[in-house]
């Protein structure tokens, strides 16, 4: 039998032609190898590897023999000669074309490639051609069930529901129609579909049918899921009520474009280029990604050459081009790779909700959607290999990352190309000076001079050639050689920030008195990025005057704009203006940033809920003028965005001896610090400087309330023993100034410490001091709350019960949902351990779903462990079993990939089913 003949059907029966003949095959284990095998596309498939995609979790007793069996069935049934065994393992003799699955994946490919409507239609029309049905049906493996099955049907339920929006585009409606009411026979629950089939129905006229065909999806939704329908068909169901419903819009195909633009006054690093064209042509037939790690000093032109590298390779890459500035020598810090990881995610189309918490599942998830894709990424200003690491694809793709590190270790261990740049040469100088200067007269020994003073270096050629550009009467050269201060910091010496100080020291001699000024404030500004708001209380300016003065700066190229409206400097320009620095002007700005920032943390906690329990902000100083917001979402969102910022902010004003401002910040940021993230070291770093600030200035109050915040977050890293510490200091802190509430808040926050450490007696002994110092309904149910979840722990049930009970009732009355929450939690362990299931599963069911509305993630999980593990006690057995499947989900959007919580979650898992 010749394998050229050969064709491989796995979307639907698992079956094998040769010709026009059909093959018998066997059994459904055969079957099974068949397709590992052809998904492997000629690849060799080691024998552990396809042990566990055949049989899965339930191996034969001896492996090998049994894969011996039926690989000689195998080779009975399509030919010996297809088989091919080498010391990698097994593989078929055959090309990826021979197999439907890869034929399908191509056409889906080009199709996403396709740059007119009617080449994308004509491409998904022949891979929806190759679809038969249910994938590797007749096949009994748990892997092609449950992994690649679910795979290949969703994309391509993807690509019908693209060859619907196409037809609707062309008008096909009355075929369009009569596929979908199909469809959604078949994909009942697939509320895309049923969103299009409505939307359509309405468009022709036939409003009234949709209507009723959305009340029997959400019927049918509620019978077998327990949901609402999800918000999409929800809207369109109120957009038909309201006889409004929107045209059927063709879904984008989304294909990043990120690459700044293009310097038109690039010249030379021809052997640089000539580099990057070789690395890239021998790359094309690697599997990895290819890397290229270009350095250089400060002001080499890295950033420059990748840019115009990328636009004239950009043809070779379909699937688009992403950039990003990971601002490794930044004074307001580097762009942490989970950060880095969201902007390159938001660059690929994934929407913020449903953004990945944590490294892990966003590194992840950038792996699997640039996988096998001819997409270039662009990193440019990387601090170290570290940083780089978890952005890297895993397979496919071409990488450039620039840094003044030479990242050593990306070349060691993920085998990236170096590229080191220095100087130009002197030709490729002059010739960068002369496109400068292009249209003016110039003498071509000065511009060599000249190129010769700036060290050759691409950032001080350029910058000095634009402002000689502007003094066409000046003699720019002896300008420099004069400034014998200046020469120093031009020549290339071990600080590779001086090669650049005396060009950007003329373009700001160049700048007008207030757009000067404006600058050298932006030097101490703590944050990478900045808007008008924040630039107005820097200055005191209003905002109007800076939008003016920023675009002037703009002008000068001395400042970046973001097309989102934000401003940033560039590292070299941040830090040549912070050497501005006139010590009165920066300490008045950097306490006006201070206060704007301290104000707005402030409105932002109160808009999501929160209280003014210290009021430790006086009133806004003169010319600051704090954000509000509207809803609690509108002040999350400033939260995560300035989060950086926020924290830098206190350091910088501890540093400037604003010391009260430094604290009350950092004391305004506990709420959303606690609520939403686990104490990175930045933030442990912040809190650290306000209890120093605060003692700086000998304020017990302001102390005591950011050294209770310090000593929760030694806690939660499990630093107990400096938690008690931090504590108890906090607690004489209060003690002197005679604050109840704060009394309240540290004997609560001791008894939970104490009882983590099993020192019960003193655990009660502060909860019970807790309520005892609380005026507020608040205050006393979180206390309350603590010590019924004590009162559990020593297995006195019902007095946790009520108290608990009594804790929901007065969070209710304050409307604190998240106390809420937390009270039915201790409610329903008290009920579990009593032996109460079904008490036990309404009180934690409703602390999970609370948990789900508030969006308290890691208050959640625990939550839903402990009501999996109540109904799987009650014998609900497969209810159990859902609820820790939701768990694991929570867990990894949480970032809880590595905790407890969520090796907890896979026991449970993984324990012997007990599944009828």
């Amino acid at each position: 039998m010749s394998g050229s003949g050969v064709e491989i059907r796995l979307l639907g029966g698992v079956s094998v032609r040769v010709g026009a003949e059909p093959v018998e095959l066997g059994g459904d284990r055969v079957r099974a190898l068949l397709a590992v095998l052809a998904l492997a596309a000629g690849e060799a498939v080691a024998t552990p590897v396809l042990a566990e995609r055949i049989w899965g979790d339930e191996p034969p007793a001896n492996i090998r023999p049994s894969l011996h069996t039926l690989m000689t069935r195998l080779r009975r049934a399509i030919g010996a000669e297809l088989v091919a065994t080498s010391p990698a393992g097994y593989s078929l003799r055959l090309v990826a074309e021979q197999v439907d699955v890869h034929q399908f994946s191509r056409l889906l490919r080009a199709a996403a490639q396709a740059n007119d409507p009617a080449a994308e239609l004509e491409s998904i029309l022949a891979a929806l051609a190759l679809w038969g049905g249910r994938p590797f049906d007749g096949a009994r493996s748990g892997w092609l069930e449950d992994s690649e099955a679910p795979r290949l049907t969703e994309q391509y339920l993807a690509a019908v529901e693209r060859r619907v929006d196409l037809g609707v585009q062309q008008r096909e409606q009355s075929a369009i129609l009569a596929q979908l009411r199909e469809l959604t026979i078949t994909y009942p629950l697939r509320e895309s579909l049923w969103v299009r089939l409505l939307r359509l129905l309405a468009g022709v006229g036939r409003a009234a049918e949709a209507l009723e065909l959305y009340e029997d999806v959400r019927v049918r939704i509620a019978d077998e899921l327990g949901v609402d329908p999800g918000a999409e068909l929800r809207a369109l169901h109120a957009e038909l009520l309201l006889g409004t419903p929107k045209a059927p819009v063709p879904a984008r195909v989304f294909v990043p474009r990120q690459l700044p633009a293009d310097l038109p006054a690039f010249a030379g690093r021809r052997r640089a280029l000539a580099f990057l064209d070789g690395v890239h042509a021998a790359g094309r037939s690697e599997q990895s990604a290819v890397i290229v790690a270009i350095d250089g000093t400060g002001g080499a032109g890295k950033s420059a050459l990748a840019v115009h590298w990328a636009h004239r390779a950009r043809a070779s890459f379909p699937d688009g081009q992403l950039y990003l500035n990971l601002r490794g020598y930044s004074a307001g810090g580097l762009v942490e790779p989970v950060d880095a990881l969201q902007s390159l995610l938001l660059g690929l189309g994934v929407p913020t909700d449903e953004m990945p918490v944590g490294i892990e599942a966003r590194s992840a998830l950038l792996r699997t959607l640039l996988a096998e894709k001819q997409l270039l990424v662009v990193l440019d200003n990387a601090r170290n290999a570290a940083q780089v690491r978890p952005l890297l694809p895993g397979a496919g793709g071409f990488v450039i990352v620039t840094s003044r590190n030479q990242l050593r270790g990306l070349v060691a261990r993920e085998g990236a190309r170096r590229l080191s740049l220095g100087q130009m040469t002197p030709e490729e100088s002059t010739e960068l000076l002369a496109r400068v200067v292009s249209g003016r007269p110039y003498d071509v020994a000065q511009l060599t001079a000249f190129a010769e003073l700036c060290g050759r270096l691409p950032l001080a050629l350029v910058v000095g050639a634009e402002r000689a550009s502007r003094s066409p009467g000046a003699n720019i050269t002896k300008q420099l050689s004069d400034a014998s201060d200046r020469l120093a910091a031009l020549e290339i010496g071990d600080d590779e920030l001086t090669s650049v100080r005396a060009v950007l020291s003329w373009s700001y001699q160049a700048l007008p008195a207030d757009a000067a000024r404006l600058f050298r404030m932006l030097g101490v500004y703590p944050g990478a990025v900045f808007e008008p708001p924040a630039v107005a209380a820097l200055t005191g300016l209003d905002e109007v005057e800076v939008d003016h003065l920023l675009d002037v700066l703009v002008e000068a190229n001395l400042l970046e704009q973001a097309s989102t409206g934000s401003y940033q400097l560039h590292d070299l320009i941040r830090l040549y203006a912070a050497g501005l620095d006139e010590p009165g002007e920066s300490r008045q700005a950097v306490a006006r940033l201070l206060d704007w920032l301290a104000q707005t943390a402030q409105a932002a906690k109160l808009a999501r809920g929160g209280r003014m329990r210290f009021n430790l902000l006086r009133k806004p100083l003169d010319g600051v003028r704090p954000l509000t917001f509207g809803s609690d979402a509108e002040a999350l969102a400033w939260f995560r965005k300035e989060w950086p910022t926020l924290l830098a902010a206190v350091i910088e004003g501890a540093e400037h001896e604003h010391h009260w401002l430094a604290a009350a910040l950092a004391s305004e940021l506990w709420d959303f610090l606690e609520q939403e993230r686990s104490p990175s070291p930045a933030a442990l770093k912040a809190h650290e400087t306000a209890v120093r600030s605060a003692r700086a200035i000998s304020e017990p109050l302001l102390e005591a309330v950011v050294g209770n915040q310090l000593a929760v977050s030694y806690g939660l890293l499990g630093r107990f023993e400096e938690s008690l510490e931090v504590f108890l200091h906090s607690l004489a802190l209060m003690e002197s100034v005679g604050h109840r509430s704060g009394l309240s808040m540290v004997h609560g926050n001791l008894g939970m410490t104490y009882r983590r450490l099993g020192e019960m007696d003193a655990a009660v002994r502060h909860l019970e001091q807790a309520m005892a110092c609380s005026d507020e309904d608040r205050a006393y149910g979180a206390a309350q709350n603590n010590f019924a979840h004590t009162l559990s722990d020593l297995g006195r049930h019902q007095e946790a019960i009520d108290n608990a009970l009594q804790a929901v009732e007065r969070h209710r009355r304050d409307g604190y949902h998240r106390g809420v929450a937390y009270a039915l939690d201790t409610a329903g362990l008290a009920y579990q351990r009593m032996g109460d299931y079904d008490q036990a599963i309404e009180y934690l069911t409703e602390s999970a779903r609370l948990c789900r509305e508030l969006e308290l993630g890691a208050a959640e999980v625990p939550t839903l462990i402990s009501l999996g593990e109540v109904l799987q006690a009650a014998g609900r057995h497969q209810e159990a079993h859902y609820v820790w499947q939701q768990a694991l989900v929570v867990a990894d959007r949480q970032g809880l990939s590595q905790s407890e919580l969520r090796a907890q979650v896979l026991r449970h898992l993984d324990a012997p089913s007990k599944l009828a």
